[in-house]
């Protein structure tokens, strides 16, 4: 009778440890809204390998375009028993990719997710010409998720005792960096890790009296599966992105990684020479005639003082040009993207049929607005003196051109015909009546590399 008294008098004991909370949540009117809950509170997703990764930014030219493809689940590992959801990896590996490449400082673009931009320019409110070209695109697997068996022990004396048990998954990933110019893989690196998991806890049943007692307790702690994926591709990220870099440059960043090397001499292949081949090789302009932007500023002859004769041609051997700077660099691909856009409005206005004429128009005038911009982007950055001068003249040539080209061109459109052209100068060399003549504003394309070249009067350069 003693022990029924007792039981009766451990029920409100059992409710207050229960909490109140739980008792609301099963009796709240389904006409009320039930008081959520608050946990920890939201917070920024931070990895060992976060401070290394944003010490990369600015080591990396701006101009250098990264994208991501896809990095996809190869496991195949999925369980929906025992309360498991689905999937054991995580389906956002490639959304992970490109916040690590953000949080380095690089030029991202989104190849995530080209459903918009191809919607809009199939509804033709888009040009999908004007989208930014990567230089690399980084892609790769999830592609190994082995559960190791592990062990444990379990004591018991009197019926009381601990237990402990352990166990691992083992879980792998490849990334790889692709020259987008010529489909090299320029970096490559596999890793993997072990998730660890183990419990803890002890158990007791017992009598007293005529009264059975029984107690477990315990814990278990595992690693976040997918946290770990995130720090593994963090460093990935990282050091695909060291293999193409200048190894002096990066060594301050795999000091912050925090073991030995960063991990990064492993691999063995660093490779800065592919990032010197890919800005060389930015030469995607839409033309048929297109040659690379990134002629070295100073592969011409520097203008010869007055008075005396004209130096080597650029193709005379000279010695090796010094390093161009980002500035430079991007003022040399707007004179030669003027150089080009010229030639197109020296095309539309020569051209013998008027689908022709208008398309070298356009041409010229997207070119000529990107050689625009890219001088406006050089002189941000400190370009200037008689290059930046001489580059000025050459993208104002350009520009002019493209618009006169484009006016000739909207009037053979709207019906008139070569012959109703302006007539040719009067001090033009005669018989030449019936020849379309070109703009005084489009003189003839200079040579490649001739950046540097001394401006004469009467023409370009």
């Amino acid at each position: 009778m003693k022990n029924k008294h007792m039981r009766w008098r451990a029920i409100p004991a059992l409710l207050v440890l229960t909490g109140c909370s739980y008792i609301s949540a099963a009796f709240t009117p389904r006409d009320q809204n039930l008081d959520l809950v608050q946990g920890p509170p939201i917070q920024d997703v931070v990895t060992a390998f976060d401070r290394a990764l944003t010490c990369l930014n600015g080591k990396v030219p701006r101009n250098v375009i990264f994208g991501v493809g896809t990095v996809v689940d190869s496991t195949g590992k999925e369980s929906y028993a025992d309360g498991n959801a689905g999937k054991f990896v995580t389906q956002g590996a490639g959304e992970m990719v490109q916040s690590a490449l953000f949080k380095a400082g690089v030029s991202v673009v989104n190849r995530r997710d080209d459903a918009i931009m191809v919607s809009e320019t199939n509804w033709g409110i888009r040009d999908i010409t004007r989208q930014v070209p990567v230089n690399f695109y980084v892609s790769g697997s999830i592609n190994s998720l082995d559960f190791i068996p592990g062990g444990g022990f379990s004591a018991q004396v009197a019926g009381i005792g601990p237990r402990y048990r352990q166990s691992r998954i083992l879980v792998a990933l490849d990334l790889t960096m692709t020259d987008a110019y010529t489909g090299r893989i320029v970096a490559n690196i596999p890793l993997q890790k072990q998730i660890f998991t183990s419990e803890i806890g002890g158990s007791g049943n017992n009598f007293f009296g005529d009264t059975l007692v029984q107690m477990d307790a315990g814990g278990m702690q595992r690693e976040a599966i997918n946290f770990a994926l995130r720090q593994m591709i963090s460093l990935a990220t990282f050091e695909v992105l060291g293999q193409i870099m200048d190894q002096s440059s990066l060594a301050p960043c795999k000091a912050l990684i925090g073991f030995e090397d960063g991990g990064i001499t492993a691999s063995g292949t660093a490779d800065p020479q592919a990032l010197r081949d890919a800005i060389a090789a930015m030469n995607d302009t839409g033309t048929e005639d297109a040659r690379p932007l990134s002629v070295p500023v100073h592969t011409a002859a520097p203008p010869a003082p007055q008075g005396q004769p004209a130096a080597a041609a650029p193709g005379a051997a000279a010695p090796a040009a010094p390093p161009v700077s980002p500035a430079a660099f991007k003022a040399e691909k707007a004179t030669t993207a003027a150089t080009m856009a010229i030639r197109a409005a020296n095309d539309s206005m020569a051209a013998t049929d008027t689908k022709t004429a208008i398309e070298k128009a356009a041409e010229a005038l997207k070119l000529s607005n990107l050689s625009l911009l890219l001088l406006k982007e050089a002189a941000q950055e400190g370009f200037g003196g008689d290059e930046g001068e001489v580059a000025a003249v050459v993208v104002q040539q350009a520009l002019q051109a493209a618009k006169e080209a484009g006016t000739a061109a909207a009037k053979r459109a709207q019906g008139e015909q070569p012959g109703d052209k302006p007539a040719p100068d009067a001090e033009g060399p005669s018989g030449t009546a019936g020849a379309a003549p070109a703009p005084k504003t489009a003189p003839a394309v200079p040579a490649p590399g001739s950046l540097g070249a001394q401006q004469k009067p009467g023409g370009l350069y």
